[in-house]
């Protein structure tokens, strides 16, 4: 089922500076494009890339996905992907192996019957502005999954106090909470795709305070998801630190 939502959204911005503290991305050493967001996981799954040498590894919440990625799922498995230069939202359901194109995923594999994804979409407007080059928050350690890049034990204390905005800085941000608040009547009950854009954008002005409030809007809507309860946990230790003189 596709669901093409009518969206009139002005006065956009949102560099999602919040991606860099949940993954940065690609390892340094490919060029592969990130493409997309894994925004909600269930169950076990796999990815890989035939662009390097390294073996399967779990497929985690939140993390960024490169074109050319291969994902596995089996039965008991589902994920939703967020591509950002179409405002695709796929949701799969196992068992499935889809590869990550640029803006859409394609089923493969030996089924009689190839699997289809759910289907929603974004404005691409807005999504596009996820994928955009982060300002890191904090230094980050490489892990050697290949995709995802955590953050060290010491993030948080690296967070500054935030300067007092500019007119132009509240006016952007006025903008983001009106798109933040179209995204919302679109999405689903537990989709946290408009909360991931707006804490983006909150980054980006260091207005830790509501960051805090967008998080736990993000919990309410998955409260038993132990990688949103994550999320949320991080968020509220970036704002402590951030906070402090």
């Amino acid at each position: 089922m596709m669901i093409k939502p009518k969206i009139k959204l002005s006065g956009f911005i949102g560099l999602a500076v919040f991606f860099a503290f949940l993954t940065a991305g690609a390892a340094a050493q490919t060029s592969l494009p990130d493409v997309g967001l894994i925004t909600k996981l269930s169950g076990a799954a796999t990815y890989w890339n035939k662009a390097e040498n390294h073996k399967p590894a779990q497929v985690q919440a939140f993390m960024k996905v490169r074109q050319g990625d291969y994902l596995k799922l089996p039965a008991a498995a589902s994920l939703t992907l967020l591509y950002f230069a179409s405002g695709r939202q796929e949701t799969w359901k196992g068992p499935a192996t889809l590869l990550a194109g640029a803006a859409k995923s394609t089923a493969v594999g030996g089924q009689k019957t190839a699997p289809r994804p759910e289907v929603k979409l974004f404005p691409a407007h807005a999504t596009r502005q996820m994928a955009g080059t982060p300002l890191k928050l904090c230094p980050a350690s490489l892990s050697t999954s290949g995709v995802i890049q955590t953050m060290g034990a010491r993030c948080e204390a690296a967070a500054k106090p935030a300067a007092p905005l500019s007119a132009e800085a509240q006016r952007q941000i006025r903008a983001a909470q009106q798109v933040y608040r179209d995204l919302r009547k679109v999405a689903a009950a537990d989709d946290i795709t408009p909360e991931l854009y707006f804490l983006g954008v909150l980054a980006k002005y260091k207005q830790y305070p509501e960051m805090i409030k967008v998080a736990d809007a993000m919990l309410q809507k998955r409260p038993n998801d132990t990688s949103v309860i994550d999320l949320q946990a991080r968020v509220l230790r970036q704002a402590h630190a951030g906070a402090q003189p």
